[in-house]
């Protein structure tokens, strides 16, 4: 019987792969065991990937400034409506650190702050001509409301007492006027962005049924306000 180069047991392959499986892992070793005595440049890889970096890079870095004040607000609102809460919380902030502006209400509805003057705070009875005061205290508000980029409507109203003589033959026509020098006046402040104007008389007294007394009822009735949507205004 000839004999046979290797050696062979029963369910096992030829002895000398079992010396070249240890070859090969003690050669694995050696080189992990080299790569790991190297000493990493850093500056050498950090001079590569600026030469990759530029060389790959598409479009360059761009750093947005951050708005933190009412000034900065053109920044934050000129690409997307500003969130209402937000701007509430400027007017709010504004209206506790000027006293003119302590008689205004601010409305949060479901698609829109309402910033409600009462009309004494801007014009005398039946007229719509702005009395003292009355640009100043637009042009508090205006220093937010210029850098906003939602859609901004003005509302005049009157309450349900007939127009004794004067100009204006109606309420219609009273509280539109109102709401045309209402806006105005934002304009003299610097808003430069579109701004519609309604007339609505007493149209809304309705809404104040539950307030009293009634001559409080009446007084929240003679007011302008100035709507701010959620969305943004389309130039």
């Amino acid at each position: 019987m000839t004999p046979r180069p290797w050696i062979e047991r029963e369910g096992m392959g030829p002895a000398w792969l079992l010396t070249f499986a240890d070859l090969v892992a003690l050669l694995l070793a050696f080189f992990v065991m080299m790569y790991a005595t190297q000493r990493v440049e850093q500056g050498d890889w950090e001079s590569l990937i600026r030469s990759l970096s530029q060389f790959l890079k598409t479009e360059t870095a761009r750093t947005l400034p951050q708005p933190s004040a009412p000034d900065n607000l053109r920044t934050l609102a000129g690409l997307r409506a500003i969130e209402l809460p937000y701007l509430k919380m400027l007017l709010e902030g504004l209206r506790r650190s000027e006293p003119a502006l302590s008689n205004v209400v601010f409305h949060r509805l479901d698609d829109r702050l309402v910033i409600a003057l009462p009309s004494e705070l801007l014009f005398g009875p039946g007229d719509a001509q702005p009395i003292a005061g009355a640009r100043e205290r637009v042009a508090l508000l205006a220093t937010i409301l210029r850098n906003v980029s939602n859609r901004i409507d003005v509302l005049g109203h009157t309450d349900p007492a007939p127009v004794a003589g004067g100009r204006f033959a109606s309420n219609w026509e009273l509280s539109l006027a109102r709401a045309r020098s209402a806006a105005a006046m934002l304009r003299e402040a610097g808003y430069d962005r579109p701004l519609a104007t309604f007339g609505l008389g007493a149209s809304r007294f309705g809404e104040l049924a539950a307030i009293e007394p009634e001559t409080r009822r009446y007084r929240l009735a003679r007011r302008v306000d100035i709507v701010v949507r959620d969305r943004r205004e389309r130039r």
